[in-house]
């Protein structure tokens, strides 16, 4: 049976850390083995306060 799952990303460039949303979810696929197949969907979305600009991410994938 599949289960469905989420992974939420983000990214600020605050941090010497931080990577990007797409380095982010391509090491999570890599390590997960998650293929095109399994994606539902991958929603991006942006804000900025303060003049600080966050960037996040949410993938919807299904596992067996």
């Amino acid at each position: 049976m599949e289960k469905i799952r989420t992974k939420h990303f983000q990214y600020t460039g605050l941090d010497d850390f931080d990577r990007s949303i797409d380095e982010q979810i391509n090491e999570f696929f890599e390590s997960e083995y998650i293929g095109a197949d399994q994606l539902i969907s991958v929603k991006y979305s942006a804000h900025s306060v303060g003049g600080i600009n966050t960037y996040t991410a949410l993938v919807v994938y299904k596992t067996k």
